[in-house]
């Protein structure tokens, strides 16, 4: 399952970038930066949305293959169980 730890791996950073650009949204907030002049901050929260982004949506389609996948063995298990069931009461 190391493709599992990785997809895990790869959220758990995205969710630590996310709350580290929220949180400098909270601090510069604060100290009142986000003021119109201040385009550094606001490009580069954009790039960094942007990237999540693209980062989230590549997970989204990971997780629908693997769970298409994961579809597909539970309905073959069902179907060998069915079968051993069948061939055990006769």
């Amino acid at each position: 399952m190391g493709t599992d730890d990785n997809t895990e791996s790869r959220i758990e950073a995205a969710i630590a970038r996310m709350q580290t650009a929220a949180n400098a949204i909270l601090e510069s907030r604060a100290q009142g930066s986000l003021d119109v002049g201040d385009g550094d901050t606001n490009a580069l929260l954009k790039q960094e949305n942007e990237a999540l982004r693209w980062e989230l949506d590549e997970m989204a389609k990971k997780y629908a293959a693997l769970k298409e996948k994961t579809d597909i063995v539970s309905n073959r298990l069902d179907n060998s169980i069915g079968q051993l069931s069948m061939i055990l009461e006769q």
